[in-house]
C-alpha cells in the first residue's frame, strides 16, 4: 500500500501563507500610507492594507537566545528591519522608538530589530550597537538563510545596493510592523512618525499596568 503523504507542519506552512496573503491583498487593497523606503527602493507586499498573518522568523539575539515567533503566540510585538551601518533610517527610528517607549510601562513590551546585514552585524556589534536605544528593543541577527527567511515571510523589501570602495549598504522598508496577539500584522508605522504619536500606535502592544504588574 502506498504510504499517505507527508504534510507540513503549520509552523512550516506559516511563511507561505503569509506571502500568498500579502500577494493577495496587493491585489484588492491600495496601499497604506506609512511605509518608506531608502532610495530606489521599491515596497514590498507587506505595504498593502493591515491584518495580515505575520511572517515567520527564527533569530538569535546578541545573548545568544533564539526567539522564534512561534512563541510568541499571543504576545504583541513590533518588528522592525534594519542594519547598524544604515547612516540615517535606523538610527533614527530607533531613538524615536526609544523616546516613544518612555511613555509605555509594560515592562515586557518588545520591539525587535531584525538586521538585515549579519555579516557585518555580529552578536557583539549588535550588542554595541543597542546599548544607546531602550532595552526592550531586541536586536536580532542569525545566517543569511534565517534573516532571508524572515524578509521574504515577512515581505518586506531588503536591496543591497554597492558602494565604491568595495562597501555596500541595504535599501529596506522603514516601518515598523506591529503584530497583534493573534499573530497579524495589525499596523505599519512610519519610521518619521513623532515619538508622542508614535507611543500611542504603539500603546496596544502593551498590557494594561494591572496585568504588568
Amino acid at each position: 500500500m502506498t504510504p499517505p503523504p507527508r504534510r507540513r507542519s503549520v509552523r512550516r506552512l506559516g511563511p507561505y501563507l503569509a506571502r500568498a496573503a500579502s500577494l493577495l491583498a496587493l491585489l484588492l487593497l491600495p496601499a497604506a500610507p506609512g511605509l518608506r523606503a531608502e532610495p530606489s527602493a521599491r515596497p514590498g507586499p507587506a505595504a498593502a492594507g493591515a491584518g495580515l498573518l505575520a511572517g515567520h522568523f527564527r533569530l538569535v539575539d546578541p545573548a545568544g537566545c533564539t526567539i522564534d515567533s512561534d512563541m510568541l503566540a499571543g504576545k504583541p510585538y513590533g518588528l522592525f528591519f534594519g542594519f547598524t551601518h544604515c547612516p540615517e533610517i535606523c538610527p533614527t527610528t530607533l531613538a524615536q522608538l526609544s523616546t516613544a517607549l518612555r511613555g509605555i510601562a509594560d515592562p515586557d513590551l518588545r520591539i525587535y530589530f531584525v538586521t538585515l546585514d549579519p555579516e557585518r552585524d555580529t552578536p557583539a556589534a549588535l550588542a554595541s550597537y543597542m546599548q544607546s536605544f531602550d532595552p526592550r528593543i531586541v536586536a536580532l541577527g542569525s545566517e543569511r538563510a534565517a534573516i532571508d527567511e524572515a524578509v521574504a515571510s515577512f515581505g518586506v523589501v531588503a536591496e543591497r545596493t554597492a558602494l565604491p570602495e568595495g562597501r555596500y549598504t541595504y535599501a529596506h522598508t522603514a516601518a515598523v510592523l506591529v503584530v497583534d496577539e493573534n499573530g497579524l500584522i495589525a499596523d505599519r508605522v512610519s519610521a518619521e512618525m513623532e515619538p508622542t504619536a508614535l507611543a500611542a500606535r504603539l500603546a496596544p502592544l502593551a498590557r494594561p499596568p494591572e496585568a504588568a504588574r
